[in-house]
């Protein structure tokens, strides 16, 4: 039961599975366990969730600075939910180390392996990784299928958890980067849901359209239209392209 809740705030640093991911965990990494054994089980799995997330970001020959800030949150928060089992000082040079851990793919699959809810939300550690330049690559692409295979992930939880990150609207794909570019525009999170984005458009909507300025400058009026004209084409795409429910 301490581990169901220690994890149960998982929710609040995880992807779309949300908080029953973090008392999967808990039950599964420190329920099961004896005290001394429960701290070194949970350090392992930051170890090899480290090494995993390590493997992603640099399989494509692109280590950026921002793809080292998701490893960062994403290690820093799991440590936090999980009850501080590492050091501020350990954790350090555990992100500092997670170029040394071998196989992080591989093991972390196999640790998760059996355990749905959690296979999911390690898969969406590595979309997070993957998608963050706008762009999947060849090496991306194969080191998420070796993982969805490894980890048993069904072809449908495995396309549930890629359509957060990479949606389809109007039955065909976008860049990444169009997907992005409409979040920004309407100022919602790229995991935003739909009620999100539905009240982001109202409140814009109410801003920057047209009936509100009919008397303005006709420049200034043609401004706002074509703002509006944005907002609307962002809002299109989000909702038809399934942003999370």
């Amino acid at each position: 039961m301490r581990g169901k809740i220690i994890g149960s705030s998982l929710g609040s640093m995880l992807g779309p599975w949300g908080a029953a991911i973090g008392a999967a965990i808990g039950h599964f990494m420190v329920d099961r366990k004896a005290p001394a054994a429960q701290r070194k089980l949970v350090m392992r799995f930051l170890a090899v969730m480290a090494g995993a997330l390590h493997d992603i970001a640099c399989c494509d020959g692109r280590y950026t600075p921002a793809k080292c800030d998701v490893i960062r949150s994403l290690l820093h928060g799991a440590n936090a939910q999980l009850g501080h089992p590492l050091e501020a000082s350990q954790l350090a040079l555990l992100i500092n180390g997670t170029s040394h851990v071998d196989h992080g793919i591989t093991r972390l699959a196999e640790r998760v392996c059996g355990h749905r809810q959690l296979g999911c939300e390690a898969l969406s550690w590595l979309w997070q990784i993957a998608s963050n330049d706008g762009d999947l690559s060849a090496n991306e692409q194969g080191l998420i299928a070796h993982f969805i295979h490894h980890a048993g992930v069904s072809p449908a939880d495995a396309q549930d958890v890629a359509e957060h990150f990479m949606p389809h609207p109007h039955g065909q794909a976008p860049g990444q980067s169009d997907w992005r570019s409409a979040c920004d525009t309407l100022g919602v999170s790229y995991t935003a849901s739909r009620e999100e984005v539905k009240r982001a458009y109202r409140t814009l909507s109410q801003k920057y359209h047209p009936d509100k300025h009919t008397g303005l400058d006709p420049d200034i009026k043609a401004l706002t239209a074509e703002k509006f004209a944005q907002i609307k084409r962002a809002y299109d795409l989000l909702v038809a392209g399934g942003a999370n429910n």
